[in-house]
């Protein structure tokens, strides 16, 4: 199976990025600096178990 670039989910967020990995345990692919603006982001293949953490997360930061 080949992923492709609709099958990853960019997060710019350290915050998003610290819930996903250490509360719920989603490995990243890999740590990367945006070229142009310099900006840290990891990627994350998307999945069901992905999106529910991000929706969590939204959950619990908008209160």
């Amino acid at each position: 199976m080949q992923i492709t670039n609709n099958d990853i989910f960019y997060c710019y967020n350290k915050r998003l990025f610290t819930f996903i990995r250490e509360i719920k345990g989603i490995d990243c692919l890999t740590i990367g600096k945006h070229p142009v603006t310099n900006k840290i982001y990891s990627m994350f293949v998307k999945s069901k178990e992905l999106q529910m953490a991000i929706d969590e997360y939204k959950s619990l930061t908008k209160k």
